[in-house]
């Protein structure tokens, strides 16, 4: 059974202070696999890496809003790939009108958080987020 401390983690934000206080938070809650990518494109190469060495990122968390490729354009990428399907893929950010978080739900985003986020509230998320990744292993365990 996976613990919320055998989770790997990946925060991609553009902005140095958050990515540090968003690793932090989540060493906090004793997720040791926490690493950092400042902008969409370094996110989708480190997903894949990982991907392609068989240890990949349980939770992605994408800020909406970042140079050269957004958070959305992220999600959309590894949500129209069935191999990323059990990789929760979380939204972080300022975008708080209803009709973008309607936008990225519809887009496939596990969870979405609007930054600032008080730890409490990021640790109900998370302990959302961690159930439906064991939902989605037992389904795909189910199938086997």
């Amino acid at each position: 059974m996976t613990q919320l401390s055998d989770l790997k983690v990946l925060v991609v934000d553009d902005h140095f202070l958050v990515r540090q206080f968003v690793r932090n938070t989540l060493q906090e809650a004793k997720i040791n696999d926490v690493q950092t990518a400042a902008d969409g494109n370094e996110a989708i190469d480190m997903v894949q890496k990982a991907h392609e060495t068989e240890r990949p990122y349980d939770i992605v968390l994408l800020d909406w809003n970042m140079p050269t490729v957004s958070g959305l354009e992220v999600l959309n990428y590894f949500r129209a790939k069935p191999e990323y399907a059990n990789t929760a893929f979380v939204m972080l950010t300022v975008e708080s009108e209803q009709q973008n978080i309607m936008k990225a739900i519809k887009a496939g985003a596990t969870s979405y958080m609007i930054k600032p986020v008080l730890p409490g509230d990021f640790s109900k998320k998370l302990a959302e987020i961690y159930d439906w990744i064991l939902r989605k292993r037992q389904a795909a365990n189910a199938k086997k």
